[in-house]
């Protein structure tokens, strides 16, 4: 399946605070001509070099995505990659005055809002061809794995246990469309367990974290907040895989299995088909 390269209609003005860093950032989405990419550019760097989608941080510190080019990085992309991927956004400029993108509520709702108040433009002729699976491949991280399958559309089957908290426990299988991204995937908060964000805060991380963007499970309850779906958890690892996996700046046709994996493990099997489906 071949589709026309997309763009936003009108530019996007975004302002929160990073999730890790609690720095307050500001940025604008910009439409772009067809075949441009996805880009960032930090405004707070004069001079710097635009970071492209598939410059991706093999290194990048913990609970997050990030690109890097030169002294120019952007952090925690995850969340607003996977509204650009369910809304099929393949070229725009982003702007941003800081190293964080805004977490805004916690998940890719408030991003998707704001593409389509903006509106979708679709181009004239560029083409996009979706990278397709023609093999099994498998990605295993100690007791972390993801392995893509071949598969007519996009489905993604995660598997989630954290021993002690049922509330992070469960499998869930998604298919993806756009409705149903917007619908069962795209308000799905990011979450921690417990002992885990505790952990996070004493290592300086979670600085733009709260109880309501941000899930705090213990045990099988949620901590001052009302859950948007009763497996929230589970659902926001799925839109951080689709997220992730959109630094390829492409539609993936693949059936996608994972269990118990996290950015790096997601960013592994991204940096895979980088290298063996170049653009």
């Amino acid at each position: 399946m071949i589709v026309l390269a997309k763009t936003v209609h009108t530019s996007i003005d975004l302002t929160g605070a990073g999730l890790h860093s609690g720095q307050t950032v500001h940025l604008r989405i910009h439409p772009e001509r067809e075949g441009h990419g996805i880009r960032f550019i930090r405004t707070d760097l004069p001079g710097s070099r635009a970071i492209h989608s598939r410059d991706v941080d093999r290194n990048c510190p913990p609970f997050r995505t990030a690109l890097k080019n030169g002294s120019a990085e952007v952090h925690t992309i995850e969340h607003l990659f996977s509204a650009l991927a369910a809304l099929s956004i393949t070229d725009c400029t982003i702007e941003i005055d800081g190293a964080e993108i805004p977490g805004m509520d916690g998940s890719a709702l408030n991003f998707v809002k704001a593409i389509q108040h903006a509106g979708i433009e679709s181009g004239a002729s560029q083409t996009v061809v979706p990278i397709t699976i023609r093999e099994r491949i498998l990605i295993q991280d100690g007791p972390a794995s993801v392995e893509a399958l071949p598969h007519d559309g996009l489905k993604i089957s995660y598997t989630l246990d954290y021993p002690g908290h049922p509330l992070a426990q469960g499998t869930y299988d998604f298919t993806f469309s756009e409705a149903a991204y917007i619908r069962d995937i795209a308000p799905a908060r990011t979450f921690a367990i417990r002992p885990e964000a505790e952990k996070m805060l004493a290592a300086g991380f979670g600085k733009g974290a709260n109880t309501q963007n941000t899930v705090i499970v213990d045990g099988n309850t949620a901590i001052d907040t009302q859950l948007r779906f009763p497996n929230e958890p589970v659902r926001h690892k799925i839109l951080d895989l689709i997220g992730d996996l959109y630094v390829l700046g492409r539609p993936l046709h693949a059936h996608v299995i994972a269990r118990f994996s996290g950015h790096r493990t997601n960013r592994l099997l991204a940096l895979n088909l980088m290298e063996n489906m170049p653009s």
